[in-house]
């Protein structure tokens, strides 16, 4: 159905963050109908368009998810009220976003914890149209979206009727939905799509537990649960659930929740190396051992780097005069170590509500790390900022702690014409090498299994796609990207 929506300029405020993230910009809006405590943001990114929503801490009284885009990469936003009132119902909550691969806007809205519609948009939300109810029955509650070409794939507990874990998908860009429950459990769901177009799975469970399910045939049968470990959460002023994030890529699986069982808060990982069959032990990803770390979130870039975000406070317990700033750390070696923390806020500042969402996400595309997040500066409510940093020199100063010179085991001509010769050298543990293309997407599996001696993989550039390429060679305990350019003949 069509919505007309009143469209607002935002005023675009230019702070700066640690090296190399760019100059914060303001999100939110500050006339009219903001005078609003947004929080819990999900953003999304096609091109030099971004598009983002959130929920505000007002949402049982005010119908309103703030609604943003952004058609120049980031530099301005324009935030309008996102109001569905054809349901009745007040509260907009829960929302995720996605974009497909035409470029078309997907949003989820959750409608108190009955309901969840889905909107459509060509025209980066400026306006919407298709909205289709996702589930039948009532009482459905902490949604996930992943949005993969034309398909959906949407996750969320039901405790009411049939209550679980249960999944819906569409194959026509959301105009119908199919719908199962797979699993008897309830609890905060965490979905991802890999680059092979596996779906995995976390669930912070009721029982004190997290587990993971995987699925290789998009949802249709899950592999069986596995317990990843048992977790502690109390809440305080700021944050009130242990949210958890998974990403993949390759053979690793990274996850992410809220822990406190070192006696505050702090970002818990456990990762995978073998696609999720085994895990190896949990570890406190955050490396500020005072105060307290809270919504953290894991991505994977099309490169197998791994980047962690989360809010970082110096008091515990918190309180309304804590103060907030928002960090990020990196690991080169898929989760197995990380790099000392930076600050993407260029400030730390306290929040106006005791509630600030439960999960602020990150995203990137082939340049670019992208984040999103509420922050109280302007000293009345919170608003949402955004930054960028490039991956490449996030890699860069990331590295440049005194360290052994990494040893590269692949070697590769950077400029392909005819048959190319891609060198490896011995290695002890099995290793798989890809490639994919300059927008992260999968082109080619080029070797899986143990060099015993050097070796050499002869390629003939004529198979692969022009232009920018990516090599990724990757094992249990190294990862090496290199680029190259396909000239073919």
């Amino acid at each position: 159905m069509k919505k007309a929506i009143m469209m607002v300029l935002t005023f675009a405020l230019f702070l700066f963050g640690d090296a190399p993230w760019f100059p914060n910009v303001r999100v939110s809006t500050d006339v009219g109908w903001d005078n609003l405590n947004q929080g819990e943001s999900c953003f999304a990114l096609y091109g030099d368009t971004i598009v983002s929503v959130c929920n505000t801490a007002e949402r049982a009284t005010v119908p309103i998810a703030p609604y943003a885009y952004s058609f120049d990469a980031g530099q301005t936003f324009t935030q309008i009220p996102f109001s569905d009132f054809s349901t009745g119902i007040t509260w907009h909550t829960d929302p995720v976003i996605g974009v497909d691969d035409s470029g078309h806007v997907h949003m989820l809205i959750q409608y108190s914890a009955e309901f969840m519609n889905h909107y459509f948009s060509r025209d980066g939300g400026q306006t919407w149209e298709d909205t289709t109810r996702v589930h039948t029955y009532l009482g459905v509650d902490k949604p996930w979206m992943v949005v993969h070409n034309n398909e959906i794939y949407i996750v969320w507990q039901q405790f009411a009727g049939q209550t679980g874990i249960w999944l819906s998908t569409s194959t026509d860009y959301g105009k119908t939905f199919t719908d199962a429950r797979f699993w008897t459990r309830t609890g905060l769901t965490a979905l991802c799509m890999d680059e092979n177009e596996n779906l995995h799975l976390a669930l912070i469970s009721g029982n004190g537990n997290f587990y993971y399910r995987k699925s290789t045939d998009k949802g249709v049968t899950w592999s069986n649960e596995i317990l990843l470990s048992n977790w502690y959460y109390y809440a305080s002023y700021g944050d009130r659930a242990p949210i958890n994030s998974i990403t993949a890529r390759g053979n690793v699986v990274f996850a992410t929740w809220v822990d406190t069982r070192n006696g505050d808060w702090d970002i818990m990982g456990i990762r995978s190396t073998d696609s999720g069959t085994t895990w190896d032990s949990r570890f406190v990803v955050n490396d500020s051992t005072s105060g307290g770390q809270c919504k953290g979130w894991a991505h994977f870039d099309a490169y197998g780097g791994l980047h962690v975000t989360y809010y970082h406070t110096p008091d515990w317990p918190t309180n309304a005069a804590s103060p907030f700033s928002f960090r990020y750390q990196y690991s080169a070696d898929s989760g197995l170590s990380f790099e000392p923390s930076m600050r993407v806020s260029d400030t730390a500042s306290v929040s106006h509500a005791d509630f600030m969402g439960e999960y602020h996400i990150c995203v990137s595309d082939s340049d670019y790390l992208y984040a999103i997040w509420t922050d109280g500066r302007n000293g009345d409510d919170n608003d949402l900022y955004f930054s960028k940093a490039l991956l490449g020199d996030l890699k860069t100063v990331e590295h440049t702690h005194a360290k052994p010179q990494p040893h590269y085991l692949m070697s590769v001509p950077s400029v392909w014409t005819g048959n190319v010769v891609l060198k490896v050298a011995q290695h002890s543990e099995p290793l798989e090498i890809t490639m994919y293309d300059c927008a992260g997407r999968f082109v080619k599996h080029l070797y899986h299994g143990v060099i015993m001696q050097s070796a050499e993989i002869v390629l003939a550039s004529s198979t692969f796609p022009s232009g920018v390429l990516f090599i990724r060679l990757s094992s249990q305990h190294h990862t090496e990207v290199q680029k190259v350019v396909n000239l073919k003949r």
